[in-house]
């Protein structure tokens, strides 16, 4: 495909590949209708929807189009050749230069239809264009390899430190909204540059959230990737006021004050993408630490065939959700996609017959067709307190952020009893502990044993990265741990690492789960008042199957591996000592 050749108008994505056979017309009709709503590619709708996978896309574009398909793990670009389109184009329009033979300059883009940067880029260059295709996943790593962020962030930040003000000033009204962080800005003051490329960096790696940590000397910039904490940067600190003010004045916190924590919200765009930022500010004994929570949209998983059960507990946890009453509790730690779990399952009942109500703190995803409310402790607006006003609602469905006190525990198991079914979160590491942590906060055991339909505890293990999976025969040591387990491995997966997945052999997160529904020998035993240990093994004992279980299936089955769940799982009586790098 050449530059100057276009001249038709541009034909849409979703009708090659419908042409192509990739996608059935209705599934388009859906995947425009979710594209809609979240304001993302097509592309990566599909992807998202489990309709097809990038690089399915890319070939059958490829193919259809008839131009070639770039696997750019296996490519090495000339230093010259990157020069010769401009960095911001490259970045905006996630494309890369590969290779330059006389006027001929070859370009890989993840959407070959877009004629008019093609025209662009021949302007640009004057080279002519011949047009390849590769997975966006691909192209973003590649960029990230080939231009990096270090230099950007470096120059952002020796600007700043050779040009230090004594304070930040205050920025006018317009910045209380939405900031524009996608492309940057010469005119703009360095902070602003360093605060939107640091921003920036962690939306494109997919990171959950960021860490600005004053240190005696420096400023630690860390962000969490797939559950692991990464360093990207080091600052002087001679620009740590600079730095924090500039992040609390866009989180609308009180920049005088820096004895007390703050929490506030900002909102970015990237892109054609609004997120949303959470942001705390904590005194430390070097200056404020600040957390930034990213609630990216278009990462949330909505629906439950993407939450990571397999069929099995996909079909219990759907009956669960149907149930007409009743208290299901979804526990684990900070992180671990209870939140999400919980919307899917809202999202799952929601048809219009039922009125569906949630209070949480705060409230991180709009759902359409809910009623989601958010508490406000510091003018007496607490969880007790409005699930007490939800109640007069008529409500059929309430969810609950979480049960953190004996007077929300109490509403909530009073509204299961009264006809309503209840979806909360505890910070317990099993299912089983969930039961006894509400008798521990005072709820009578009649009344747990009663209203409690259901427990779940989850946790997220890194996914094997799909361009650098391999196969490998598990040594005797890694066999032991699936003793007793209902698979057995013939041969397990890994990662090697590559540009995808950033040399670390994983992309993204699934969950695992157990699911604990009470039978009559767990409610005596909850009448009793007998020990988590003991409840869980009763509930074992009647087929649950535990988060261990479940991530070692999904070893089996490719997804993650046996470090992933050792890691994170707890060890059950007579299973032998973890081991690592299996």
């Amino acid at each position: 495909m050449q530059a100057k050749a276009q001249t038709t108008p541009r034909k849409r994505l979703g009708d090659t590949l419908v042409e192509a056979g990739l996608i059935s017309a209705d599934q388009l009709k859906e995947a425009l209708q979710k594209q809609k709503a979240l304001g993302l590619r097509l592309g990566k709708v599909l992807v998202q929807l489990s309709m097809a996978t990038e690089e399915s896309i890319a070939v059958t574009l490829a193919r259809q189009m008839n131009i070639p398909f770039l696997d750019l793990n296996s490519l090495t670009i000339r230093p010259e050749v990157l020069t010769t389109i401009p960095e911001g184009i490259v970045r905006s329009h996630t494309l890369l230069p590969i290779s330059l033979e006389g006027n001929r300059l070859q370009v890989s883009m993840s959407d070959p239809l877009d004629v008019f940067i093609i025209d662009e880029i021949n302007y640009q260059t004057g080279y002519e264009i011949v047009v390849g295709i590769s997975p966006e996943s691909q192209l973003e790593a590649a960029i990230r390899h080939y231009y990096g962020t270090s230099e950007t962030l470096q120059a952002a930040v020796d600007t700043l430190a050779a040009e230090r003000r004594e304070e930040v000033k205050r920025l006018d009204e317009s910045f209380f909204t939405t900031f524009d962080i996608g492309q940057g800005d010469q005119a703009a003051a360095p902070i602003v540059n360093l605060v939107n490329t640091v921003i920036q960096q962690a939306i494109a790696d997919r990171a959950s959230d960021i860490h600005i940590e004053p240190d005696e000397e420096v400023i630690r910039v860390r962000y969490r990737l797939d559950g692991i904490l990464n360093e990207l940067m080091k600052a002087p600190k001679s620009i740590q006021n600079e730095l924090i003010s500039r992040l609390k004045l866009m989180a609308q916190m009180d920049i005088s004050e820096k004895r007390l924590p703050q929490d506030g919200r900002i909102k970015v765009k990237v892109k054609d993408s609004s997120i949303d930022l959470r942001v705390s500010a904590l005194p430390t004994v070097f200056g404020e630490k600040i957390v930034i929570r990213i609630l990216d949209k278009s990462r949330m998983q909505l629906t439950l065939d993407q939450v990571g059960f397999d069929d099995e507990l996909l079909e219990q946890f759907k009956a669960i959700s149907l149930s007409p009453n009743g208290i299901f509790l979804m526990t684990g730690p900070t992180g671990s996609g209870k939140t999400s779990t919980l919307y899917a399952a809202i999202n799952f009942i929601r048809n219009g017959q039922v009125n569906i109500t949630t209070v949480e703190d705060p409230v991180e995803y709009l759902i359409p067709s809910i009623n989601q409310v958010q508490v406000r402790p510091d003018i007496g607006l607490t969880f007790a307190r409005t699930l007490r006003s939800i109640l007069r609602q008529d409500p059929n469905v309430i969810l609950i952020g979480e049960i953190r006190d004996f007077e929300t525990a109490q509403i909530a198991i009073e509204s299961a009893l009264t006809g309503h079914l209840v979806f909360s979160t505890l910070h317990t590491n099993d299912a089983a502990s969930a039961v006894t942590r509400l008798i521990e906060m005072g709820v009578e055991p009649y009344l747990v044993a009663s209203a409690v339909i259901g427990v779940g505890a989850q946790r997220l293990v890194r996914r094997i990265c799909p361009s650098c999976r391999v196969p490998y025969q598990p040594d005797a040591a890694a066999k032991a741990l699936f003793a007793g387990s209902s698979v057995t491995p013939e041969s397990l997966t890994r990662g090697t690492g590559c540009l995808t997945c950033r040399r670390t052999g994983y992309v993204g997160r699934t969950a695992i789960h157990e699911i604990m529904t009470l039978n009559d020998d767990i409610h005596a035993l909850i009448l009793n008042s007998s020990p988590a240990r003991t409840i869980r093994k009763a509930a074992v004992a009647s087929g649950m199957r535990t988060m261990r279980e479940d991530g070692l299936r999904k070893v089996v089955r490719g997804i993650t591996t046996v470090d992933e769940v050792m890691r994170l799982t707890r060890r059950e009586e007579g299973e032998p000592p973890p081991v690592t790098g299996r």
